[in-house]
């Protein structure tokens, strides 16, 4: 897209993201022409908004990839602005600060340390575990601003669908964790009763290698030129499908005996 059309989306997707307003209609020229492109709008919307506090991963199957039409693992930022801390007490969210939103139960891994990129020699399995400081259970909020059926590029320039981000508790030894058997289940409570919404297991994500995600983006990173930064969190995709938000109430996301991610939702 030319420089006009460029500051024209970059402006339309983050004053809707401001807003939580969906946009009505999206001209054919401001959907970027390649992988490149969507990033550059990406990063652009994301200058807009404030800072990035990690990312989001998808596409890190071939089959995903050839569906969505992308040669790589894809990525998504996760914006400081709309990232919860739920590991002491749980967070608050307000449904007017979505469109559309969908829950997704995800396990997410917090850095240590930068993984700059290095496009000539990719991060082995145990340089990045070097670099994690923790796990963390999560629930990824997530949210769309653009009209349906524009394709993964705009969606890449609309951060990847992401909403919002709520992390719970960090666990620092992970790496003998059983990820296929960890049992997931997500409820809601607005009378007193508790409603199962979603259930699952790590299995959902690489057959219980979810963190054979965070490999992947450290060896592309979304962006060419930051890579990974320490106190980065990368979430690693849902576990639960995505079913919608029903409303207003409290919710907790029970990740068997490692925790459980507890917030509210109010009007």
């Amino acid at each position: 897209m030319n420089d006009a059309q460029f500051a024209l989306a970059r402006d339309a997707i983050a004053g809707a993201r401001r807003d939580a307003r969906a946009i009505a209609a999206w001209p054919a020229e401001r959907i970027p022409r390649d992988l490149e492109e969507a990033y550059r709008l990406q990063a652009a919307v994301a200058g807009a908004l404030g800072a990035v506090g990690g990312w989001k991963v998808a596409a890190v199957t071939e089959a995903q990839r050839e569906s969505l039409g992308v040669p790589v693992p894809i990525a998504g930022p996760l914006m400081r602005r709309w990232m919860h801390d739920a590991s002491q007490e749980p967070a608050t969210l307000s449904a007017a600060a979505f469109i559309a939103p969908k829950l997704e139960c995800e396990f997410a891994f917090e850095l240590a340390r930068d993984l700059p990129p290095r496009p000539q020699r990719a991060y082995s399995r145990d340089e990045v575990a070097a670099a994690v400081a923790a796990l963390r259970i999560a629930v990824e909020i997530v949210d769309s601003r653009l009209p349906r059926g524009l394709g993964p590029l705009a969606e890449l320039g609309d951060a990847f669908n992401t909403g919002a981000f709520v992390a719970g508790p960090a666990l620092s030894d992970w790496r003998g964790l059983d990820f296929a058997r960890i049992e997931i289940v997500l409820t809601r409570s607005d009378d007193g009763t508790d409603r199962e919404i979603a259930r699952g297991s790590g299995r959902a994500i690489l057959d219980g290698d979810p963190f054979g995600t965070v490999v992947m983006l450290a060896n592309a990173p979304a962006d060419a030129h930051r890579g990974l930064v320490a106190g980065d969190i990368v979430t690693t995709g849902s576990c639960t499908g995505a079913p919608p938000l029903p409303g207003e109430g409290t919710y907790r996301a029970e990740f068997a005996a490692l925790g459980s991610v507890d917030f509210r939702v109010t009007a």
